[in-house]
C-alpha cells in the first residue's frame, strides 16, 4: 500500500544509501581515528538497503505461488 502512494520509494532509498556511503567513506578518510565507526556505518547502510529490497521480491514470489496453488485447488474441486 505504501508503494502505491509513493512509487519512487526504491529510487529515493538507493540515492540516500549512495549519499550515506560516499559521505561515510569521505569522513573515514578525513578522520582516521574514527575510521572503524564510519566503516561500520557504511556496512549498516548497505546491508539495510539490501535487506529492504529482499522482502519485496520474496513477497511477490510468495503471492504468485499462493495464487497458483489456489488455482490448482479450484481446478481439482471442479474435476
Amino acid at each position: 500500500m505504501l508503494f502505491r502512494k509513493f512509487p519512487y520509494r526504491d529510487e529515493v532509498l538507493a540515492a540516500v544509501t549512495v549519499i550515506m556511503v560516499i559521505g561515510s567513506l569521505t569522513l573515514a578518510a578525513i578522520d582516521e581515528k574514527s575510521c572503524p565507526q564510519f566503516i561500520e556505518l557504511t556496512k549498516f547502510a548497505v546491508s539495510t538497503y539490501i535487506r529492504l529490497l529482499i522482502p519485496q521480491s520474496r513477497s511477490n514470489d510468495t503471492d504468485s505461488n499462493s495464487n497458483k496453488i489456489d488455482e490448482q485447488d479450484e481446478d481439482e474441486k471442479h474435476r
